[in-house]
């Protein structure tokens, strides 16, 4: 593993917060205020919220580039957790990762009683051409297509029995957006997986987000996906990306599982580990 420079990942930060940013700002109003969805800056930190509706874990309510994008004070970790607390999630959490400045950072966390548990290696990937002949299939009969207006329900149910949420208005907002790609993998005819890309403009750095079910979390299938990630990085590297950047949530110490040999041959790499910081659960 090539560990990323600070300016590095203070990018690669930054990036996720602006998607998730636009995730958020694309929730309809109403719906927002029912699950108690909310994104707010915190300086140059996005502090995402919501505690309702299904969505009180981690992924949902946290911080982002804490530590990364700038140097953190312990007054700013204490009032971002507490904020969090604060709304009612029982399952928020504060990251941490090699670069994250200054050098008390990890001691704060312990001291506001959040303790390590779980983790996200972070996967990015160059403009460099894919190598051919690979579309993630293998020999299975994978179908791989943009979400369209016929099947956003379907793919917005597909997502949302998934994570077991209460999202359907959230994700029908998401189509058409600028900037959005969304994904749906079909096998024999039946919704498989999902996965979209973030591309604000040709010559950003695309980002992967709204992916389900995650392999080696919601399924032990990783096919699916893997034939999704292919056709995102042939269709961003056409559309201009400057590189690209996703998670995976399924750590593994040895990294062997499928989803790493999937992201190494289209050419991913992994320049951090974010660990999850949570009170206990």
């Amino acid at each position: 593993m090539t560990v990323a420079t600070l300016a590095e990942a203070a990018a690669i930060e930054a990036l996720e917060a602006r998607a998730w940013e636009d995730l958020v700002a694309a929730c309809p109003p109403g719906h927002a205020a029912r699950i108690g969805l909310e994104a707010r800056w915190c300086g140059p930190v996005l502090v995402v919220r919501c505690p309702g509706g299904g969505f009180d874990r981690g992924l949902f309510n946290r911080p982002i580039g804490l530590g990364v994008v700038e140097p953190a004070t312990r007054a700013a970790v204490a009032d971002i957790a507490d904020g969090l607390a604060a709304t009612g999630a029982t399952r928020s959490m504060l990251v941490s990762q090699p670069q994250c400045a200054p050098a008390g950072y990890a001691g704060w966390l312990a001291e506001l009683g959040l303790e390590p548990r779980g983790a996200w290696d972070r996967v990015v990937r160059d403009r460099a051409p894919l190598a051919a002949g690979d579309d993630g299939s293998g020999d299975r009969e994978i179908a791989v297509s943009l979400v369209g207006p016929d099947e956003v329900e379907e793919w917005s149910e597909l997502l949302a029995a998934a994570y077991r949420l209460d999202a359907g208005p959230w994700l029908r907002a998401l189509p058409g957006r600028p900037g959005w790609r969304h994904y749906l993998a079909r096998e024999h005819g039946r919704a498989v997986a999902a996965r979209s890309m973030f591309l604000p403009a040709a010559g950003a750095v695309a980002f992967l987000a709204v992916d389900g079910p995650v392999p080696g979390v919601m399924t032990a299938d990783y096919g699916p996906d893997a034939a999704i990630l292919a056709r995102i990085v042939a269709d961003g590297l056409r559309l201009g990306a400057a590189g690209f950047a996703a998670d995976i949530e399924a750590p593994s110490p040895a990294r062997d599982t499928p989803a790493y040999a999937t992201f190494g041959r289209l050419g991913f790499r992994i320049p951090y580990t974010r660990t999850h910081h949570t009170r206990g659960w």
